[in-house]
């Protein structure tokens, strides 16, 4: 996109959120992002680590599956994983899945292989991490209306510890007040347009973030923060994998 596609997208960004057509139904397309390399797990592909008897990745396909908004899926994977995702998805039944496609060399990369898969027809997409397996259908149905409503949305969490900020020397600096503060988790949700212009910009611009609300505020996109009443756990160490499988006992046994 040229400066001139990407100053439409925002000012038709702008023009929805004050005039929101509200009876047209948007097709959405998730983008569920499995290609991680596990480093911090030893090596081991966080998104087929089991958690309460099901692949980590499967949960997050199931939430989407079962998100009735949702019309299509895309899983990115890592090369040697794509046939074991296609038989994840064919024995479980996912039947949203549109693709699996390869990952890239850094998470940016891997979305925008994603990205490319999905319809010409899309209006919204939804961009997640396989890692976080507690997302529910109806926190992306939430999500998928802010998104609508205002261009981006995506899952956050209100910071409730006291921050600081360290010296050079580890010593504390000072303290950050943290009203304003969120940490960011996943699904992040766009219109499809706007991620389009945000990703050409990055591109343009030859910039490499860490996640996809990063890539619309550098396109002067503005991002709705979403503080969704679960804990989204991202599975990341060995710690993070025994409470997930935890919690999912303490659920089942509810």
């Amino acid at each position: 996109m040229n400066k001139i596609e990407i100053g439409f997208a925002k000012f038709r960004n702008q023009f929805n959120t004050i005039f929101p057509n509200n009876k047209k139904r948007l097709f959405s397309s998730a983008i569920v992002t499995a290609a991680g390399s596990g480093q911090r797990m030893g090596g081991v592909s966080k998104q087929l680590l089991t958690i309460g008897n099901k692949p980590c990745v499967l949960h997050s396909l199931l939430a989407f599956q079962l998100c009735r908004e949702i019309d299509e899926i895309i899983i990115v994977a890592k090369a040697d994983e794509i046939s074991t995702m296609e038989n994840i998805c064919h024995e479980n039944k996912i039947t949203k899945l549109k693709a699996v496609v390869p990952g890239g060399n850094t998470r940016q990369e891997s979305v925008s292989n994603g990205f490319l898969a999905v319809s010409k027809k899309s209006d919204l997409v939804a961009i997640h991490d396989a890692a976080r397996p507690f997302i529910q259908p109806c926190h992306v149905t939430l999500l998928l209306n802010e998104a609508r409503r205002y261009g981006a949305s995506c899952a956050a969490k209100k910071m409730s510890d006291t921050v600081k900020r360290s010296g050079e020397n580890g010593f504390i600096l000072d303290t950050i007040p943290r009203d304003d503060l969120y940490t960011v988790q996943t699904p992040q949700v766009f219109k499809t347009d706007l991620y389009r212009a945000s990703l050409a910009m990055a591109q343009k611009d030859g910039i490499t973030v860490t996640d996809d609300c990063a890539l619309a505020e550098h396109a002067g996109f503005s991002v709705k923060l979403c503080d969704l009443p679960i804990l989204n756990l991202k599975i990341t160490t060995e710690s993070d994998l025994a409470l997930a499988n935890l919690l999912i006992k303490e659920k089942e046994n509810a």
